[in-house]
């Protein structure tokens, strides 16, 4: 068993932003504000949905690669 603590390498968001728009990318702000068509919602850019719009984040062990990567959704 690994004795270092397993560190995240990578986290995949369903959503750069939530629903009600509280913070929206300066870059963005503009598109957020119109109107967008059904899949080209700006807050989802990629189209990548983890489970019911979920994170899912990959977790590894510093100490020793060949260690099983471990995932985390929530």
């Amino acid at each position: 068993m690994c004795e270092a603590l397993m560190v995240p390498l990578l986290t995949i968001a369903s959503w750069e932003w939530d629903g009600d728009e509280a913070w929206v990318p300066q870059e963005d702000q503009a598109k957020a504000a119109g109107s967008y068509s059904a899949g080209q919602n700006p807050s989802q850019p990629t189209g990548v949905e983890v489970g019911s719009t979920d994170n899912m984040q990959i977790y590894v062990c510093p100490a020793s690669p060949e260690h099983p990567h471990t995932d985390l959704i929530q």
